[in-house]
Order: C-alpha cells, then structure tokens, then sequence
C-alpha cells in the first residue's frame, strides 16, 4: 500500500515531535530499496524507516527488527560516511504533496558544519531517496535516472537536485473553508475525485474516506449549498487538527484480523483498529506482508531448486506406481508361461494362440494364449517367465524406492514450508547451506569468501499462563531445539504427519490446558497446515523422541505420543505474546 501525502503529513509530524534534534546513532539498508536509520532522540532510539520501493514506499517510525545484510550497499556505505553521527534538525513536506525532505546537520568533506537533505520521494515506480549536499549537489540516490530511463528528470551524482514535476494543485493544510467549498462545486463529479483532483495529498481512496466521515453523500450535485459549506468547514478544521497531531491512525481489518489498510485519521464502522500512532499502524500492515515479499525476493533461487526436485520426486512416485499397479499382468505372465510348460506335448509351432485348460480356476476353463509364430511353444513359455521376472523385479524394487522417494518429497515439501518462515539472511543462508549439504545445490568453486552469519533463533512464544513456548523455523533451529535444548520432560509438539516446526514448551504440564491449546497452535499455524481446519498435532515429552541414525535434518521419530486438534489462524498467533 504506497503511503499517500496524507499519510506522509502525519508521519512527519510524528517524526518531528520525536526525532527533531535526534543524532543518527546507525544507518543500515535493509533491502534493495529500503533503509533503516536508528536515531538516539528524547532518552531513547528510534527506529525511522524509509521505503522507496515501487509498491510499499513509505517513510515511518517502526518497531519491527529488520537484517541487515552482511555486506552493506554502497549507497549505506555512502550515507553512513556523510551523515552518521549528524543531528536531524527538521523534516518537511511542500504542499502535503509525497516527498519529505529531511535536514541533517553534519560535517562535509572540508571539516565545516553543513545541512545535508535527505529527500524520500514516494512517487510509485519512481520512488527514490536522495542524498543532497549544502550546494543542492546531488551526491547519490539509491536508484539512478539517467538518460534512456527519463525525458524530464535525471538523478545521478554531481547533478543540481531538482524536485519532481507538481501537479496543479493546492495545499490543503492552507487551504480555506472557501476553497473546499469551491472544490466541491464540479457538477457530476464525487465528492472523493473533487477533492482529489483539487488538493494534493489525497487519493481517491484517502478522499472517500475523509468525506465519509462526514457526509453519506458521494456526488457533489447531491450537496445542497448550506450542506457544502458545512462539510468545506469540518474538512479545513480536519487538516487544523492534524497539524496538532490530534488525530488517530485507522488500520481496517480483514475477516482474519489482518490489517489490509491504514488511513492517517480515524473512521468509523466494524473492523476498524485505531492507533495513537501512523507508524504503529503501519506496523500492523506490513508485519507479515514485509517478511512474505522478503523471502518470496530472497528465496526465489532455493524455491526454484526445492520446486524442481519436487516435481522430480512426484514423476518418480508416478513411475513406481505403474510397476506396483503392474501385478495382475505379471500373474498373467507367470500362469501363461506354467500352463504352456504343462501342454508343450500337445502344442504345434507356428501359431497364434494356444487353447489350453487352466487347471487352477475353479471349475476349470479354457484359455487361449497369445504366442508369437516364429518362436517355438517352448521360447513362448521362456518369453513369458521372462517378463514376469522383469515385471517382479521392477516391482519390488518400485516398493524400495517409493519409499525413499517419499521420504525425499517429505524432506523437499518441509524445506518448502521452511523457506516461507525465512525472514532473515541468516535464516535463509542457513537453509541454503543445508541443501548445499544435500547435494540440492552445487556449492561455488573459489570465489569470494562470505562473511559468516551469526546463527538464527527459534521464534520464542509466552503462553497465557506464563510458559515458555519455542518454535523452529528451519532444520537446524529444529534440530537444536528437540535434540540439544529441550530437557526429557519438556512437551515437544509437530503437525501429524505433514512438514512443519518442532514446537517445545519448557516447563509445563499437559494440565496446563491453555499452553498445551496455544503451543498447539503454533505447531499447526507453522506447518503446511496453515490454511486447514481441525489439524491433527502429536504431542509427548521430549524423551519419547529420537532421530535415527543417518536421517535428514529435521526428520525425528516419536512414541507414547497424545493427538491434538486445533484451527490454526492469523488472529490467534497475532495474540500470542512473542519475544
């Protein structure tokens, strides 16, 4: 959901009212188009987000913990040379139109005290953020435009930094009770594209929802002119009262609780989440959405590889069950080679089919007998014996390899449902590493040695009774959870028999009811189970479970074990206090 100037107006006066005299302590690009600036302001660090990304640009205070990558950018490596350690002295908007211009007070490249800007234009596909010293020089951007890419607007560095195009239109934050009025004059247009159309700032879907909340009319012919005047007046004290940070954030919801968009100022009706703060609103959008994209960008190669293994198992399970369906042909074969060895006395060569009594129906019955005329009765028997000992080879080695094949798909479908709970570089180089092990990827012969990740943690739950519940999100969180940190009398919990994470509740019992349901839960909600009713969870204490010798990572045995039934949904684990 791209952030709108509205929406940018009251982030930048959250941001000001808590970061304005703030010192960039930390600057990290935690992706392609987006970056994290910890900044040390009134006693405590904050984290400013800045997202210039085609379809989820935004600039916004957050609480959610981002990875960095292990090498950074080198445009972070450029901002943290230029501004780190400088002291944000402002953030403004022109106009509420989408770009925010941030003031940073920093030394240059001479030792002198200047005002650097940082400018986050949240313009769609030509969202940008640039870097711009005391001259108005552009000294870098995290995207480059340069000739081929736009006829109206280079940003490369060394260019004079120049604003994007504005449209003709007016600032509402400005404006008079007489120019909404004014705007809202047009014959046959709704009130939201008036508006829209008249004020920057406002979206069509932004403006619907403002003039909702005042007026149930849509059509500006539908307003009589007392009714305009009134709305034109609560819209001017609107933008007043945003200007004072008086108003809410709205967030509304979806049937699963999910928040599938946010609006800067609060609306009525069923479904709606309001927040004292844009940034912790946002927060609720883009907290699953953010960690979706990142894997489904990063992981694109392992999904690619885990996918095409797949697909190989699933042909071979195709081919073994043509050998395991094949057993009526080779009893066939089998009783027409016996009953031609039994008659060869009275069978004559150089014919098609040989009559013959098969002894064991019951009563007995003619048959006939395919042969082939330039084989002799007895190279007729040979011929069928033959095949049936190929059809019984084939099918008992079909029963072996299914069930390695099985086993195979189960490992592959488990990293699949693994690399979707990979919300860090860790998380999924650790993944890779593990195929790499496998023989799924081939590992790189020299090259440049990367720098090692510190390892990944299990996600860590607190029920509602207060018990620890921990979570694995790939093989080797899981390993270590169930085999190295659980002790004998934890509960360890998974999805019956489908992939999905070890879940382990320290210090509980099965009395616990409320634990046992919750960890219960997660174990069904981390699993590929997720979207499914009524799922089946094992569970037994930790000494019940073992893993054989030889086994992938992540693949466990279990005994004494007790079944669960549980709904997995967003709401539910959305409630459950996470650490």
């Amino acid at each position: 959901m791209p952030m709108d100037g509205l929406s940018l107006y009251s982030a930048m006066n959250e941001l000001n009212k808590r970061l304005a005299g703030g010192k960039i302590d930390k600057i990290q690009q935690t992706d392609k188009e987006e970056l994290l600036l910890m900044v040390r302001s009134l006693g405590q660090t904050y984290r400013l987000l800045i997202n210039a990304s085609a379809a989820d640009n935004r600039v916004q205070l957050t609480e959610l913990k981002k990875q960095a990558p292990s090498e950074a950018p080198m445009f972070c490596m450029l901002l943290r040379k230029r501004i780190a350690g400088g002291k944000i002295v402002r953030f403004e908007q022109e106009r509420l139109d989408r770009v925010l211009k941030i003031s940073i007070e920093t030394y240059n490249d001479l030792g002198d005290l200047s005002v650097f800007a940082l400018y986050c234009e949240l313009m769609g596909k030509h969202s940008n953020i640039i870097l711009v010293n005391e001259k108005g020089v552009i000294v870098d951007a995290i995207k480059h435009v340069g000739l081929g890419m736009s006829s109206v607007r280079f940003v490369m560095p060394g260019l004079e930094y120049s604003a994007p195009p504005a449209q003709d239109k007016q600032d509402p934050s400005k404006a008079s009770a007489d120019d909404f009025s004014m705007a809202m004059c047009m014959v046959g247009m709704s009130i939201a594209k008036a508006l829209s159309n008249a004020f920057f700032g406002l979206s069509p879907a932004v403006a619907a929802q403002l003039a909702a909340r005042y007026t149930d009319k849509t059509e500006c012919t539908q307003l009589s002119e007392a009714e305009r005047e009134e709305l034109a007046e609560r819209l001017a004290a609107f933008y007043a009262d945003m200007a004072h940070g008086k108003e809410k954030a709205s967030a509304v919801l979806n049937a699963l609780g999910e928040t599938e968009a946010v609006y800067p100022f609060a609306i009525s009706g069923s479904g709606i989440k309001l927040y004292d703060s844009i940034g912790e609103a946002l927060d609720s959008l883009y907290i699953n959405s953010d960690r979706r994209e990142w894997a489904k960008r990063h992981g694109a190669s392992a999904r690619k590889v885990l996918q095409n293994n797949i697909e190989r198992c699933e042909k071979k399970l195709a081919l073994y069950a043509d050998a395991l369906n094949s057993e009526e042909q080779m009893e066939k074969c089998r009783l027409y080679g016996e009953l031609l060895t039994a008659n060869l006395h009275s069978l004559k060569s150089g014919t098609d089919t040989a009559a013959v009594d098969n002894y064991y129906a019951d009563p007995v019955e003619r048959i006939a007998i395919p042969l082939d005329r330039q084989l002799t009765p007895g190279e007729n028997a040979q011929r069928y014996y033959k095949k049936y000992q190929k059809l019984k080879a084939a099918r008992d080695m079909a029963i072996v390899q299914r069930e390695q094949t099985l086993s195979e798909l189960n490992y592959l479908e488990g990293q699949l449902d693994n690399l979707t709970k990979c919300t860090a570089e860790n998380e999924l180089s650790e993944l890779i590493e593990e195929l790499k092990d496998q023989g799924y990827i081939k590992r790189d012969k020299g090259g440049k040695k990367k720098m090692k990740l510190a390892a990944s943690k299990p996600m860590h739950f607190v029920s509602s009774t207060g018990a620890d519940i921990y979570v694995g999100k790939n093989n080797r969180q899981n390993d270590e959870l169930t085999l190295r940190f659980a002790s004998p009398n934890d509960i360890w919990m998974h999805a019956k028999n489908i992939p999905g994470s070890h879940v382990i509740v320290k210090g509980a019992s099965e009395q616990d009811t409320a634990t046992m349901t919750e960890a219960a839960l997660l174990a069904a909600y981390y699993s590929r189970a997720r979207g499914s009713e009524n799922v089946a969870v094992d569970y037994t204490p930790r000494k019940y479970v073992k893993k054989p010798a030889g086994a992938k990572p992540g693949m466990v045995i279990y005994t004494t074990n007790k079944t669960a039934y549980v709904t997995p949904s967003e709401e539910a684990v959305a409630g459950l206090k996470e650490r």
